[in-house]
């Protein structure tokens, strides 16, 4: 019988598909080949080549599939392992061995939905103790399925694992894969105004298309993996044709279509060539010339009146085994400069962004790029963008939104400014890469959901385009800047203000029980991690340190700057009225828990009222100058709608006061700011729990004098779903399409306004919404 090994080949030999995907390794950024198998063929074929070599059948055990698998899996071919693990464990679910081999090439192949699920249960089975990167890449997981508070603390649980090593990656990976989450939950809430659209399915395909240039505002080169007689069914019908290749493509209105591969003296064959830039006067073209073990190098060709010169290498730019790639050529400060990024020595740590100066027609030794840019993990893909004089590249490392994002940094090689990121939507929890502008049209790289594939919804690459706002800053009126932080959750300790009592107010001001509640942190760890060792001991001190850190001391920092907003608000004459939710833990009975909640939202008014030495005051007694007022509408729900779970055991106080399941229970929450709402629209306690939020990306509506029609961005910043029901307008000649359906929370959408030629310059339009209040107003101006 033929062995393991032999059968592999003969089956490779008769059905094999491979696609091109930029992936992590641990150290080294490189581009690496998968292929990917036809699954049930090849099962069909494996017992065809069983029966044909050997007398006697062959039986797949578990041990055998398992060895499959492992076969494809060290020959990059994840996708095709994954299906061989998951056969595997049909016969036995619990092999934590292959669970997370099976893990691993879920991850690999960009499965992240699925990876977070099994990287979870090796981790609740084994604690870490013989995988300690099973809890590590189940917060990387979480945080690439967009679940960042989640993924904050379970990175605090997986740093115990590399204490030891603390100068280590995996120790400082972790510490600032903590402050990169924190980050993301930042740039979620200021999401970008822009429409981001996929080229579509004439550019990008089921396999691999990246490193899109753009020659002008409709034309783009690009690279794909395809093989352009692919069968329906996926089937690849020359396989020593399937290599990466330059296509070109071209814009008509949003429809992108495919033109033509470049000529074949680029495209040379038995090579991978990829990563095309031309220079600013369009002589010269720069791409990659990848061989058959992934190592790249730079090439150039010369190009005039339409026509390819001679191919020829940059060898004072590329190095003997090593990769150096993505090259992209920029003037600065009138001298051409050409970056690429390189895994060479004398880097920062795995591909790193260097530069070479082009003087007297010659390229000079490449040189690193500053440790601003370049960090111990990987920067790739750079583009010089000469208007705004910044380098726009992509890191795994500087703090984003997951994998791989882009960032910018203002400089002219000899300064650099601080990273910027580009923010949501154009960085994603996916990787996020070669971003590329011209004129106002900006194309990315993404394996975001949206993409096309069969394998998944973020397993492969595809290109997307917008179109360059002229300006992407968030404008926000000062009302829409106070429900940006809804709701402000102010966080108790047990029984707390005015402990053992049934007042319904108290004479303490909440941040005087904030810094109380504070100085109980080293009492709350000992407690809860009373009675436990090891693991379970490290895990509670974590939940603990997650407990303060990302709830209670965020509360604080949260009313901090919620407040002068507000105060700015009243400032303007509004009348103001805030909704207040309190919350209490089941530990005493309902009556008393009311009034402790009442307490607990006095404490926040005498907050207030304190506030820059009584300032507020005038307008919660209806005594201000300018008319201004504040009002309150209080919602003690005491414990009544408190997790069933939490305990109410006096006796059990690790978990009915220390544990933090009980501590978030005690609460109040501001939940609703409405000004001048005539319609007073009432709703009961259970529907005040959660409501929808109307932001407006514009503080006015404006159009040019020629625009008659015009999207406007607009997001659900509440927590509940958003309706808008209709749009009414002050003058006539204007209409309205709004989105049909419920818009999901934080999911950025438009509303379309068309006007004709005649109508009014001034307008005010009111939207009729399920919001508090529910009538929004806002103005349009025609310019």
């Amino acid at each position: 019988m033929k062995n393991i090994d032999q059968l592999l080949r003969d089956t490779k030999r008769v059905l094999i598909l491979f696609e091109l995907q930029v992936y992590k390794v641990e150290k080294l950024k490189v581009k690496k080949f998968r292929n990917t198998t036809l699954l049930k063929k090849i099962l069909h074929l494996f017992t065809f080549y069983f029966l044909l070599f050997t007398s006697s059948s062959f039986s797949q055990s578990q041990k055998q599939l398992i060895k499959i698998g492992d076969q494809l899996f060290s020959q990059g071919d994840y996708y095709g392992a994954s299906k061989w693990y998951k056969d595997a464990l049909e016969y036995d679910s619990t092999y934590v061995d292959l669970l997370y081999k099976y893990a691993e090439s879920l991850r690999l192949y960009n499965d992240y939905a699925k990876a977070e699920y099994y990287y979870n249960s090796i981790y609740r089975k084994d604690m870490g103790r013989n995988y300690p990167m099973a809890p590590f890449w189940y917060s990387t997981m979480l945080k690439y399925n967009g679940n960042y508070n989640e993924a904050k603390k379970f990175f605090k649980r997986s740093k115990r694992f590399f204490n030891k090593d603390k100068k280590g990656f995996y120790y400082q990976k972790v510490m600032q894969e903590i402050e990169s989450c924190e980050k993301a939950i930042e740039l979620m809430k200021d999401s970008l105004a822009i429409d981001i659209k996929n080229l579509g399915n004439s550019i990008n395909t089921y396999s691999s298309e990246l490193g899109g240039t753009l020659l002008n505002d409709s034309t783009i080169i690009y690279s794909s993996l395809r093989d352009e007689k692919m069968k329906e069914n996926n089937e690849v019908t020359d396989t020593s044709a399937y290599l990466v290749r330059l296509f070109r493509g071209n814009r008509n209105g949003d429809i992108w279509t495919q033109d033509e591969k470049l000529e074949e003296k680029i495209n040379e064959s038995g090579y991978h060539i990829a990563n095309g830039s031309i220079n600013t006067d369009g002589s010269v073209f720069y791409y990659n010339k990848c061989d058959a073990n992934y190592q790249c190098k730079i090439f150039a060709i010369p190009y005039k009146n339409g026509n390819w010169g001679t191919t020829y290498e940059l060898k004072e730019l590329n190095l003997e085994n090593y990769t150096s790639s993505q090259p992209s050529i920029a003037q600065i400060n009138g001298q051409e400069v050409l970056f690429f990024s390189s895994n060479r020595p004398g880097g920062k740590g795995g591909m790193d962004i260097w530069y070479s100066r082009m003087v007297n027609g010659q390229f000079q030794a490449p040189a690193n790029l500053s440790e601003a840019i370049n960090s111990m993990e990987d920067e790739i893909t750079p583009f010089y963008n000469e208007k705004d004089s910044c380098l726009y590249f992509s890191s795994n490392w500087h703090e984003g939104l997951g994998g791989f994002d882009i960032f910018k940094n203002q400089t002219d090689l000899m300064t650099f400014c601080k990273n910027e990121n580009l923010g949501y939507p154009i960085n994603t929890s996916t990787n996020d890469f070669y971003y590329n502008i011209k004129n106002n049209v900006a194309l990315i790289t993404s394996n975001r959901k949206g993409s096309y594939t069969k394998k998944g919804e973020t397993c492969c690459n595809d290109i997307y385009f917008y179109e360059i706002p002229d300006t992407t800053e968030i404008i926000y009126t000062t009302l829409e800047e106070l429900n940006r932080y809804l709701p402000v959750r102010l966080y108790f300790h047990n029984d707390h203000p005015n402990p053992r009592t049934r007042d319904t107010t108290t004479t303490l001001n909440y941040l005087s029980t904030y810094k109380d509640y504070t100085r109980l942190y080293n009492e709350y760890k000992r407690e809860y991690a009373n009675g436990l060792k090891g693991v379970e001991k490290d895990n509670a001190l974590v939940d603990i340190e997650d407990l303060f850190s990302s709830h209670i001391d965020k509360g604080a920092k949260d009313l901090e700057m919620f407040t002068p907003l507000l105060l700015k608000e009243l400032e303007q004459g509004k009348e103001i009225t805030l909704t207040i939710k309190g919350f209490a833990s089941p530990l005493s009975k309902s009556d008393y828990n009311v009034n402790l909640t009442l307490r607990r939202i006095s404490s926040l008014i005498n907050y207030l009222s304190e506030y820059e030495n009584g300032i507020i005051i005038p307008y919660m007694n209806g005594t201000s100058e300018n008319g201004g007022k504040l009002n309150f509408v209080k919602v003690p729900f005491g414990e009544y709608q408190s997790v069933k779970e939490i305990s109410d055991n006096i006796d059990d106080k690790r978990n009915s006061v220390y544990s933090p399941g009980a501590a978030l229970e005690r609460k109040i929450e501001i939940i609703a700011i409405t000004v001048d709402d005539s319609s007073n629209v009432a709703m009961d306690g259970s529907e005040l729990e959660k409501l929808p939020l109307l932001t407006f990306k514009d503080t006015i509506l404006t159009f040019k004098a020629d625009e008659l029609e015009k999207k406007f961005k607009i997001i659900n910043n509440g927590e509940a779903p958003l309706k808008i029901f209709s749009a009414e307008f002050s003058e006539e000649g204007y209409e309205a399409i709004l989105p049909t359906e419920e818009i999901p929370t934080f999911e950025p959408t438009y509303i379309t306004i068309k006007r004709t030629e005649n109508t009014a310059k001034n307008c005010e339009v009111t939207f009729l919404t399920n919001t508090i209040p529910n009538l929004i107003r806002k103005e349009i101006l025609v310019r």
